[in-house]
């Protein structure tokens, strides 16, 4: 395949799992025993790349996959680890952010 083709088809590949875990994210780190939790851009990406890495992407290529995906998301498992997988992602990183170049 051509680097046009593999560009072309990347833009149209969309991971659910991101949009879900940084919806969550937000909605953690909004919440009162977070907010001492480091929320710069290095920060957030950390704990996005740390629960993205323990959860399985899902990728859709249409709208009506993505709502067909998003319906999974309230599924009680899934949605319980996720949840679970987020809020790891937060301690993880706030318990290292001493770590990081400020």
């Amino acid at each position: 395949m051509s680097k046009n083709k593999n560009e072309h088809l990347k833009q149209k590949l969309n991971n659910i799992t991101e949009e879900i875990v940084l919806e969550k994210l937000d909605d953690f780190l909004k919440r009162e025993e977070f907010t001492d939790v480091c929320k710069d851009e290095k920060c957030l990406l950390d704990m996005a790349t740390y629960a993205l890495n323990r959860l399985p992407a899902k990728y859709v290529t249409s709208s009506k996959g993505e709502a067909f995906s998003k319906t999974e998301e309230l599924e009680q498992q899934h949605s319980a680890d996720v949840i679970s997988v987020v809020i790891k992602a937060i301690k993880v990183v706030s318990e290292n952010d001493n770590n990081y170049d400020k």
